[in-house]
């Protein structure tokens, strides 16, 4: 079994010291700060640990997964915009708008199970999903029969369905020709609505963006000192791991399990990215951002508590298997998942995967809570 990489947006942190001078007590004093700088000193106290966890889970995978988001979003959005102002698009031109979506679609995989902060308000305008009322295509019609011109303030009002990613995907992977963005009758509106769209995804990403940094919200500082809407670190923490138990509940039933139904072929258009048929890749993402959330990026993680202050190596290592597992069985799953889930022996890869879901479920609601001492709020017979 491979090991996982458990961080998938590791933040670089450096210090930048100048030179004051060449004689030898400036470089003696240099010499001192550059050795303190590096000294590090463990947390003696479980509440100095999640701090220690806060700090570099924050920094290392929460902040550069909104960056990445708003710089691929704006990618997007630059790249909808030369598509829609070339006289006569081709084929390449399109694959080249959908593929700046995937990755704006992709990096919002990563940083999706975060339900704290600024993100809140604005989950549903970034991705309304699952859509069992057809809120997307619903919006889509009225936007185009909009007789004004369509701006990104003029659908910011208006229905979350119309909005964002699966807004855009509907526009890109039409389900008729008639609508493809290259070829339909009404190409103009449809370009003038995907711009739209793609340019409020920018704003409310460059937003969530600045209301992390200290000239905004400065909400880093909010999560990590447990302030604000938190009692502590400790209660901090204890949030971020519901939101990642609830990110796992998601991936597994209503992400694998709900498509996989009972028989082949699946009920493929209950599937996240139906339209694009990348449902597979979105689960990926969503794996390895497991990982991320387990070491903090490669910081003082989950794993560093339980084993460096609680002295449970055996939990530590039982919880990065089962990582691994997960990770394992989705990387034997690739393309596309209509496909995926028509076929029998990929439906059984499938069930492999959800139960490593299952069983990374139960030993994080199980094991791990009873070794950390974490009030969650759920255990292994429920969802919450």
């Amino acid at each position: 079994m491979r090991k996982i990489i458990l961080s998938t947006t590791p933040l670089l942190l450096a210090l930048s010291l100048t030179a004051c001078g060449s004689n030898d007590s400036n470089k003696a004093e240099q010499t001192a700060v550059k050795t303190e700088a590096k000294a590090v000193v463990a947390p003696t106290t479980i509440e100095g640990n999640w701090s220690a966890y806060l700090t570099d889970l924050t920094n290392n995978h929460i902040v550069p997964g909104y960056q990445n988001f708003a710089k691929s979003s704006a990618q997007f959005n630059k790249t909808a915009r030369q598509f829609c102002a070339l006289p006569a698009a081709a084929t390449s031109d399109l694959q080249q708008v959908q593929q700046s979506w995937l990755q704006a679609n992709l990096s919002w995989q990563a940083i999706q199970w975060v339900k704290v902060g600024p993100v809140v308000d604005n989950a549903f305008r970034i991705q309304y999903w699952p859509d069992n009322n057809k809120a997307v295509k619903r919006a889509i019609a009225r936007h185009l029969q909009e007789p004004s011109t369509i701006t990104a303030a003029l659908i910011a009002n208006k229905n979350v369905g119309g909005q964002g990613l699966p807004a855009a995907e509907y526009l890109l992977y039409p389900a008729s020709s008639q609508d493809d963005l290259l070829t339909s009758d009404n190409k103009a509106k449809r370009c003038e609505l995907l711009t739209a769209i793609s340019q409020n995804l920018t704003n409310i990403t460059a937003q969530l963006v600045q209301q992390w940094q200290p000239s905004g919200g400065n909400y880093a500082t909010t999560l990590i000192t447990g302030s604000g809407e938190f009692n502590g670190a400790q209660d901090a923490v204890e949030e971020l791991m519901s939101n990642w138990f609830e990110q796992i509940e998601k991936v597994s039933s209503t992400k694998t399990v709900a498509p996989l139904s009972k028989n082949a072929p699946g009920l493929p258009k209950v599937a996240e990215n139906y339209f694009s048929d990348t449902s597979l890749a979105s689960i990926k993402a969503n794996i390895e951002s497991f990982g991320a959330i387990y070491s903090a990026g490669n910081g003082h993680g989950l794993g560093t508590i339980l084993s460096g202050f609680l002295n449970d190596q055996a939990l530590d290592q039982a919880m990065q298997q089962q990582l691994s597992a997960s990770l394992n069985a989705i990387d034997q799953l690739q393309g596309s998942y209509t496909h995926t889930l028509a076929d029998e022996a990929k439906r059984e890869q499938l069930f492999e995967f959800a139960y490593t879901l299952l069983a990374l479920r139960d030993l994080f609601s199980g094991e791990f809570i009873q070794a950390t001492n974490l009030n969650t709020g759920f255990n292994s017979n429920d969802g919450d």
